[in-house]
């Protein structure tokens, strides 16, 4: 079982070929099992789906199950919170940093002009501005949207990793230092003007 896959082939032994990053993304490993059965989990948005084909017809065969083995675990407790799996399909993501502080109502209004699901970096979420859930890095979730908009992010190696695959990088920044990370557009101002200017502009030109 190879998890978090980039990549997937078959070798003309029939073999799965299995590409993985590692290092925090700064290697590529090709991963080739040895047993069968072999599976595999890939990143968010890696593939385009397939289109449906009407012309494949499989059958469906009953099967009468021995009675069950008794279960081993048990419902401890049930957590509610606010689920984080529209990231992983998000055409648009936002990123919140700590400095965004009681500001986040106004970063909601803005994504929500861009349609945009809502999540932040570890800082964000250990002061409680996103549940952890929708922490966003390496040690959250990975993303991989067409547009990626941070706010106030870090930009440190933890965040930056599990925003990569994103089409565009635009960073919002209330002060003038030079953007760290990765970056296709940066923006200097403060981003409670900056950002809700962009999101109307953003959402009319749509």
């Amino acid at each position: 079982m190879t998890g978090d896959c980039v990549g997937l082939g078959i070798d003309r032994a029939g073999r799965l070929i299995q590409t993985k990053p590692a290092y925090g993304g700064n290697i590529v490993s090709v991963i080739m099992g040895a047993t069968t059965p072999q599976l595999a989990t890939v990143r968010p948005r890696m593939f385009e789906p397939l289109e449906p084909r009407d012309t494949l017809n499989g059958s469906v065969r009953k099967i009468e199950l021995d009675g069950l083995t008794p279960a081993r675990s048990r419902l401890v407790e049930h957590d509610a919170d606010e689920r984080a799996f529209d990231l992983d399909e998000a055409d648009t993501v936002i990123a919140a940093g700590r400095d965004v502080g009681e500001a986040m109502e106004q970063l909601r209004e803005a994504a929500a002009l861009l349609d945009a699901a809502v999540g932040g970096d570890r800082g964000a979420a250990e002061a409680g501005l996103v549940p952890p859930s929708r922490q966003i890095g390496l040690l959250g979730r990975a993303v991989a949207p067409r547009l990626y908009v941070a706010v106030e992010t870090e930009g440190d190696f933890e965040h930056a990793a599990a925003s990569v695959k994103a089409a565009v990088i635009l960073v919002f920044k209330s002060s003038a230092e030079p953007v760290t990370g990765t970056a296709d557009v940066a923006v200097a101002g403060d981003w409670r003007e900056t950002l809700p200017a962009f999101a109307r502009t953003f959402a009319g030109s749509g």
